[in-house]
């Protein structure tokens, strides 16, 4: 069965008028008993009580809301302000300005959590993946880092789901037999999220195409808006919306779900507890593939790490927390090393909690990478006394998740033209040493 969750990038905080889309698409869902999750820009909450529109507000109570970040595309954007070499003062920044969109968000709605994040256009900033999580938000949606059948994938730290089908152009000119079509599609999927933007039933254009295309082209407040749609095409793309999710409910295929059941599943798999009696059954998968494992249990590389740095160091087992991956590309050695037992050992101080892995391992007096060592250790904790390095690849293929692999943001979307993308795209497929799968995911490489 296909789980399907009905997504809505509630952004526009520059019309009154558009949101006129949320309160339709809202009620519509209300009248078909089905919660939708409505990921909300801060500034769009805050404008909603301005513009008095508690119709809105009152709809939406019905819903479950996450967030949509706290400005969208106002300049700086998420990538742009985040997009330096000091991590920590990029995530303050990110924790800073997020918190005070959520709290636009609980005050105007009355919620006590939001569920899910949802960054807009392309911006996939690895410090907001990291930041979300750090405020307690459990899942990050639309996102590159998923599984190609939907099941979906921890990175950094955040359990990501994609965006499989946007809707609201396809309403416009599919009923039945169209969506028949999609449904087909879907039902091969374990999850898929149904996306819309509710502004884009009421206007003709992107409210941000026109106010803030790579920088921010009028002053806040006096804005210019689109065009409004034709009402027949409003009226069509509703009909059509109704029409999908009718055949959804009455589709055995299919289970409609929420962002926060989807959190509360993920919850139930408890603490992950690696024993030094693993590494036996580790070892050999890895060594085959250089890759997340799914048995014993799902775990990332960087969990697998700091567990051998535990079991070097005298403990049975290894409770699993936060991971993270590396902040510039892991070293690559070019010719044959050998270690001893205590030269690996003594690495183990290297390999801190609650911090970004080292690039690179100091035994005696030369360097290896961390996958080196990786192996090195398991090695060691499975009975050798020295060991032989060899050149490898220090990180694993991205090859399951195209888009990290293949990512650049500079010249893309919304982005100003003095953006680089110096950190961003590089340190997303750095941070690969923390992605890992659900036991059950069907991961194909």
């Amino acid at each position: 069965m296909t789980d399907i969750i009905f997504s809505f990038d509630t952004e526009d905080f520059t019309s009154s008028r558009a949101a006129d889309g949320i309160l339709y698409e809202a009620n519509l869902f209300r009248e078909e008993n089905v919660k939708g999750c409505f990921c909300v820009v801060g500034l769009l909450a805050k404008q909603l009580k301005e513009w008095g529109r508690y119709d809105v507000i009152e709809a939406l109570s019905h819903h479950e809301i996450g967030t949509h970040t706290y400005g969208h595309t106002l300049h700086p954007m998420i990538n742009e302000y985040t997009d330096i070499e000091d991590f920590n003062k990029a995530q303050d920044e990110l924790i800073r300005q997020e918190t005070l969109g959520i709290e636009y968000i609980k005050e105007t709605f009355g919620v006590d959590k939001v569920w899910a994040a949802c960054p807009p256009g392309n911006q996939k900033s690895y410090v907001a993946m990291y930041g979300y999580h750090k405020m307690g938000i459990p899942i990050y949606a639309d996102t590159f880092c998923d599984t190609e059948n939907g099941t979906g994938a921890y990175y950094c730290n955040i359990f990501h789901v994609y965006y499989a089908f946007g809707i609201e152009w396809f309403l416009r000119d599919n009923g039945e037999e169209g969506i028949k079509k999609v449904l087909d599609d879907l039902a091969k999927r374990e999850r898929a999220v149904i996306y819309t933007h509710p502004n884009m039933i009421i206007k003709e254009d992107f409210w941000d195409a026109v106010n803030y295309h790579k920088e921010n082209l009028v002053p806040f407040g006096e804005w210019i808006e689109p065009n409004d749609l034709p009402s027949e095409i409003t009226e069509t793309v509703l009909k059509n919306m109704r029409t999908l999710i009718r055949m959804i409910k009455n589709d055995p295929r299919f289970r409609i779900t929420t962002y926060s059941e989807l959190a509360s599943e993920l919850e139930k798999e408890g603490t992950r507890v690696v024993k030094k009696e693993h590494v036996a059954e580790i070892y050999p998968q890895i060594k085959e593939n250089l890759f997340p494992v799914q048995n014993p249990m799902s775990l990332s590389l960087a969990d697998m790490m700091l567990a051998c740095r535990d079991f070097l160091l005298g403990k049975e087992e290894h409770i699993c927390a936060d991971v993270y991956g590396f902040l510039s590309k892991p070293y690559e050695i070019t010719e044959t090393i050998k270690a001893s037992k205590e030269d690996i050992i003594s690495a183990c101080s290297q390999i801190k909690d609650d911090e970004f892995l080292p690039e690179k391992i100091k035994i005696g007096d030369k360097f290896i990478g961390p996958t080196d060592w990786l192996f090195a250790a398991m090695e060691i904790i499975l009975g050798a006394d020295n060991v032989v390095i060899e050149p490898k690849p220090q990180l694993p293929s991205l090859d399951c998740m195209p888009e990290v692999r293949d990512s650049n943001f500079k010249g893309t979307w919304q982005h100003s033209d003095s953006f680089e993308d110096k950190y961003l795209s590089d340190r997303l497929r750095y941070q690969s040493y923390t992605m890992r799968f659900r036991r059950e995911s069907n991961i194909k490489l």
